[in-house]
């Protein structure tokens, strides 16, 4: 009698497409979705899975076709290959700018067809779907036809299983009849067996065989006739009446299974087929490089982002500023500065004014003086910054200044000292502004008087500051803020380009679907990583070009090493940059979260970077730490190329690439660990 129970059940098991025995799965301790759910899909028959939004049906649909591990339990089923599953995602899940041809030559790599299977077999599916022209953008198709060109996907590879998730949800009655009978015709001429989960009651009348879904367990799964079973109308009064009993016996089922199944995580029985195909690997790469070039805001944005922030860069940021206001109150002046215009500016005129020659000489600095007859207003113009700063010449300052030149440390008098000061009150609220306005009063003074002495040949060298400026070993000798933060702006550019890139196409497709279905026909993380890298390695090369054309050939900052090791580290940066991006994309579910995440690291890494200020000028604590961080050491490196001409074997060179290698590493290995930490399978 043993042997005849075994023999049935073992018949039974191999007419059945699917079968899951007590599945569990939770994605929290308090958020268990399936709770030893028993279920039996009879080969040739179509399935309803019938339950409320938020009953579990997508997550064990998930489970089934790989997405997906259960906590505990066991899946069977006669397809062996995810190529022999056709899965429809409640979501359209299409790429927009695709035609219908493309779309489906797509999906056809992805499982594995010949371009003449997939011309015959989409031939196929267009007329019996009735689908427009295979020439039209999907994006231009009505809902209702971009659902069906889903179905046809699911279609397209003609699988033994189909599974279907909620594939009439928001259609009009007539399409969605016109989809059932074509199921219907499906089951039963062609013997596919098909899963289609719903959650319109009557709708769930026309399948073989309906399995009742409520908080993660099967209330029944019977034949749609079950409602003589329960002495009910419709099937909507079974339902109630099965949901009225799982209710009065909820606590008796959870004294009877106190703890939570910890069986180890059960995948599904689905052959990965394989970690990388030339197929699907090739549909990818197609893919990816047409969603690209359609997408003209997306091509905007790539080639003309670098050129307008390198442009922006060098016009708006490290120029000395220009046309600054300055109070002046000259004492000496009966007349003020129209006075200037009866003197002259040249020869050796030792009785004459001497601060309208220092005055022209401070007017070739671009700054604009504002005359003032009292020290009171003059101050009170700067304030009310009407003003940067005031000037004030003494009313004996030539005489005073004549006399400290003739007189040594000995015999000059305090008068003298005082008199011949030319007083200066800034506005030092803004530094750079500041120390410009006192360098240029310096060199200013320094001129104007090597300018009297040498009109009246005295030794000039003697009016001038007694330290000697010999050409720089490295560098101009006016070096500007522009060329000192070039190789950190290039470098952050580098770095967050193609992350953004990486991190706007993968949210994207993980956002609309797109990524869970092509995963689900068997698309690999790695086949994903290598056809992107390769678009990805395209436009980096085009980004690149672009701005070493801009900021070292348009607007000229030093470039003086060697180019092939220069844009080998600024590429090497890029592919860093794209390896943040995959890991900002894996543990981002949003754009909204990715965007924070990569947001929130800019400013950090950027400060840090040497862009903004030297990283000699921070904090002891931050410099001792900032060397690691991933942008620190290329920037010197890249600085150490332009600027200085080293090679690859000095050790600030070698150690940016060093450092750029680790955290390409540390990052594949960040994205290994939070996909398993997430259970994300194959992602």
């Amino acid at each position: 009698m043993a042997i005849a129970d075994l023999n049935t059940m073992d018949n039974q098991q191999n007419e059945c497409a699917l079968t899951i025995d007590s599945a569990y799965k939770r994605y929290g301790p308090n958020s268990v979705v399936l709770k030893g759910l028993n279920m039996n899909v009879p080969q040739g028959a179509i399935y309803g899975l019938l339950g409320p939004s938020g009953c579990g049906k997508t997550t064990l649909l998930n489970c089934i076709v790989g997405r997906m591990n259960l906590d505990s339990g066991q899946i069977r089923m006669q397809a062996k290959k995810k190529s022999d599953v056709g899965y429809m995602p409640q979501d359209v899940a299409l790429y927009s700018n695709l035609t219908i041809k493309e779309t489906f030559n797509y999906y056809g790599g992805m499982y594995g067809m010949t371009m003449e299977q997939v011309d015959n077999r989409s031939g196929e599916v267009i007329k019996l779907l009735e689908l427009p022209s295979d020439n039209s953008i999907v994006d231009t198709l009505s809902g209702g036809q971009q659902r069906r060109v889903s179905f046809g996907v699911a279609l397209l590879h003609d699988p033994q299983l189909l599974i279907l998730d909620e594939p009439t949800v928001g259609l009009d009655p007539l399409l969605s009849q016109s989809i059932w009978d074509h199921l219907l015709k499906l089951a039963s001429h062609h013997k596919k067996s098909i899963i289609i989960t719903t959650h319109y009651i009557e709708e769930a009348r026309q399948a073989n065989i309906v399995g009742l879904m409520r908080g993660g367990c099967l209330l029944a799964e019977a034949p749609p006739l079950l409602m003589s079973t329960h002495g009910a109308a419709t099937l909507e009064q079974a339902f109630l009446s099965l949901c009225q009993k799982q209710y009065s016996s909820s606590e008796d089922e959870l004294q009877d299974n106190p703890s939570y199944p910890t069986d180890g995580p059960v995948s599904s029985p689905l052959n990965e087929n394989g970690l990388f195909s030339c197929s699907r690997f090739k549909a990818q790469l197609i893919k990816n490089l047409l969603f690209t070039l359609r997408n003209k805001p997306m091509m905007m944005f790539l080639f003309g982002l670098p050129l307008l922030q390198c442009t922006l860069y060098n016009l708006a940021i490290g120029r000395d500023p220009e046309g600054l206001k300055v109070a002046i109150v000259n004492g000496e002046l009966k007349h003020g500065l129209k006075d200037c215009s009866q003197y002259p500016l040249t020869g050796c005129n030792l009785d004459l004014p001497l601060s309208c020659r220092y005055i022209n000489q401070i007017k070739m600095k671009t700054i604009n003086l504002i005359e003032f007859d009292e020290l009171s207003a003059a101050r009170s113009t700067v304030e009310r910054n009407k003003a940067w700063g005031m000037i004030h010449f003494a009313s004996n300052y030539t005489e005073a200044l004549m006399e400290r030149i003739n007189s040594t440390f000995e015999t000059a008098s305090p008068w003298a000292i005082d008199n011949s000061d030319v007083s200066v009150w800034m506005d030092m609220s803004n530094q750079y502004i500041g120390n410009q306005l006192r360098k240029d009063l310096i060199t200013s003074f320094v001129d104007f008087l090597q300018g009297i002495y040498r009109d009246c040949n005295w030794p000039t060298q003697i009016a001038d500051i007694p330290i000697k400026i010999e050409d720089p070993v490295y560098g101009p000798r006016n070096p500007s803020f522009i060329h000192f933060a070039s190789p950190a702006v290039v470098i952050v550019f580098e770095f967050y380009l193609p992350m953004m890139f990486t991190v706007g196409v993968i949210i994207q497709e993980k956002v609309a679907g797109i990524l869970e279905r092509s995963m689900a026909a068997g698309l690999t993380a790695l086949e994903i990583v290598a056809a992107h890298s390769i678009v990805q390695a395209v436009v980096l090369c085009v980004q690149t070009a672009v701005m070493i054309i801009v900021m070292y050939h348009v607007f000229d900052s030093p470039f003086v090493g060697d180019f092939y090791w220069t844009t080998g580290l600024l590429l090497l940066q890029g592919v860093c940059g794209m390896c943040y991006g995959f890991l900002v994309s894996v543990s981002s579910d949003s754009m909204t979260t990715a965007s924070m995440l990569g947001l929130g690291s800019f400013f950090p890494l950027s400060l840090t970077s040497g862009m903004v200020w030297p990283q000699e000028g921070m904090h002891t604590i931050l410099k001792s730490v900032g060397w690691l961080l991933p942008l620190s050491l290329s920037t010197e490196a890249i600085r150490a190329l332009t600027a200085r001409g080293w090679s690859i074997n000095h050790p600030t060179v070698y150690y940016g690439y060093i450092s750029t290698i680790i955290w390409i590493f540390l990052f594949i290995l960040l994205i290994r660990l939070v996909i398993k930490f997430r259970g994300l399978r194959g992602k």
